[in-house]
């Protein structure tokens, strides 16, 4: 769909559409279609603002549980823990892609952002969206797959808390857990390639790194 419909009513349908795949598929799409200006308009400032789901869709295959009971990663010495440690990260990345497009459908119009904030967030969002396939893939290579193993939803109750004021989500999601996570990836990266997991490494190094890092520089 493009033309008539504004980037903030693709985005609410991203944050509508449950299955994470699709969710990944859908925002690469509509990503491209704004990049090359085949959707004009980022939103209709006449338009009535649209309702916002508090939690975006999502498929319940993965259990969830408090963040003080996930078991332990391990340190990627064996199958097992390389299993639970790209597990975790394709849940961060599922969520990732929620969080960009969120970020655009509730405060795009609501706080009549310039174009390049919406720039910014799409080509972040497109890059999750591309982190999750690539990440959810090599779980599969590994042997597992997305909803093997419990997760938690620590990254959306920090959404929820900060869903009436632009400048706190800005603050707690993309820079300060995107900074978190710029932090422990050379370790995660490190343990990988000692448990001769070089495979993972080099996607963690060469892709997921590089472009974590102007996630950070879009919160900023």
């Amino acid at each position: 769909m493009t033309g008539g419909e504004t980037l903030v009513e693709a985005a609410l349908r991203v944050l509508n559409t449950p299955d994470p795949v699709e969710k990944a598929k859908l925002g690469d799409q509509i990503a491209n279609n704004w990049l090359q200006g085949l959707i004009l308009d980022s939103y209709t400032p006449s338009q009535p603002d649209f309702i916002i789901p508090d939690r975006p869709a999502r498929l319940t295959n993965v259990k969830l549980v408090s963040p003080s009971l996930m078991p332990k990663l391990g340190k990627a010495g064996s199958l097992q823990s390389r299993q639970a440690i790209v597990h975790s990260l394709v849940h961060t990345e599922s969520w990732a892609i929620d969080l960009s497009w969120d970020i655009i459908a509730r405060f795009g119009k609501q706080e009549s952002m310039p174009r390049e904030f919406f720039d910014d967030f799409v080509r972040v969002a497109q890059d999750e969206g591309r982190h999750f396939t690539l990440l959810a893939a090599r779980l599969e290579e590994l042997g597992s797959h997305y909803g093997a193993l419990p997760a938690h939803d620590g990254l959306w109750d920090s959404a929820v808390a900060t869903s009436k004021d632009l400048f706190a989500r800005l603050a707690v999601e993309h820079c300060v857990h995107e900074a978190r996570g710029l932090d422990v990836l050379p370790t995660t990266i490190s343990r990988f390639r000692n448990g001769g997991d070089n495979q993972t490494a080099e996607l963690l190094e060469k892709v997921i790194y590089p472009e974590e890092i102007t996630h950070c520089a879009a919160g900023v």
